[in-house]
């Protein structure tokens, strides 16, 4: 395993939103399991198992941030396993799910648990764990980004600098160009984060690894992107196993809660359709007048392919990473 421990579409009408269970209601938060413990007399050290069920949107990394941070304060907890069924979502708070796991990898052993999907921001964010255990049905990788932005913004940028005044030239604008600057600056340094935790076991190339596939759960063993087949059990007694303060089977195991939410809210009079596991959302407003991001950085799987990889599509500038 790699030594080392070190960044990986509001306005446009129509979305697709990632749903990689049953059709639920949306921004529904998951039944909270209650804090399984088993606990001794003796006060044996704790594993603690962490899950993340669902995009990496602000809600759930900001509970599992939470959640990891409770377990590097908590003296009892001497290693971590990360359980972790996600397509990936925003780059900004993907960065933050990096951060919190990376800063937890420097201090105690984190290993991660694929139990359905790590994906994009989602793998972004498992990248730092010590080991990456996968299910032979799991799926790994699209290492990428996909930038969204409102059409409007773009085509119209000329005509707003005429009808506003501006502090410099570049305030407040948006081009095609500078989209594409952003996007590769972006995809650097999520390759180049893969790469840096990664590098050592992956049989893969940079190039290949930029290429944006997924791989199952035995393949993705083979090239370097998981480091064995395993269950749930596995995995804590790996981390167990790597933790200096944890001797044998004397542990405990701390099942903690389950975040899960889907973020977005959605009218069920809006969905145009439904293609599988992605939903079609007519989210035109016309008449809004709160501030929008004119432009969005996604890292997520599950993008339909021809809109991943046009120049425009619909209302929206989409460029795949």
């Amino acid at each position: 395993m790699s030594s080392e421990r070190g960044v990986a579409a509001s306005s446009v009408t129509v979305y697709a939103v990632v749903i990689a269970a049953a059709l639920v209601t949306v921004a529904v938060l998951a039944p909270a399991l209650a804090s399984v413990v088993q606990t001794t007399e003796d006060g044996d050290p704790t594993v603690s198992v962490i899950t993340l069920r669902g995009g990496t949107g602000d809600q759930n990394v900001n509970s599992v941030t939470e959640d990891l941070r409770e377990a590097r304060t908590n003296a009892s907890v001497e290693a971590v396993v990360l359980r972790i069924d996600s397509p990936g979502g925003p780059v900004d708070s993907s960065e933050e799910f990096y951060l919190a796991v990376n800063r937890t990898a420097s201090e105690m052993p984190v290993v991660a648990y694929v139990e359905g999907s790590a994906a994009s921001g989602g793998y972004f964010g498992i990248a730092p764990s010590d080991e990456i255990l996968v299910k032979p049905s799991s799926t790994v990788g699209s290492i990428g980004v996909i930038v969204s932005a409102p059409l409007s913004a773009v085509e119209r940028a000329a005509q707003q600098g005429e009808t506003f005044v501006r502090s410099g030239p570049d305030k407040a604008q948006v081009s095609k160009d500078g989209i594409r600057e952003d996007i590769e600056v972006l995809q650097a340094a999520f390759v180049g984060t893969v790469m840096q935790h990664r590098g050592d076991e992956l049989t893969l190339s940079e190039e290949e690894v930029a290429s944006g596939d997924v791989y199952l759960g035995a393949e993705a063993v083979e090239n370097g992107f998981a480091d064995d087949v395993g269950d749930l059990d596995a995995a804590i007694e790996r981390a167990a196993a790597l933790s200096p303060e944890i001797e044998g089977d004397r542990y405990d195991v701390d099942y903690g809660t389950t975040s899960f939410s889907l973020g977005v809210s959605v009218d069920l009079a809006d969905v145009e359709r439904v293609d599988g596991n992605i939903i079609y959302v007519d989210r035109s407003e016309p008449d809004r007048t709160e501030f929008v991001q004119p432009v969005e950085y996604y890292a997520v799987w599950g993008v339909p392919a021809a809109q991943a990889n046009a120049n425009v599509t619909g209302e929206g500038v989409v460029l795949g990473g």
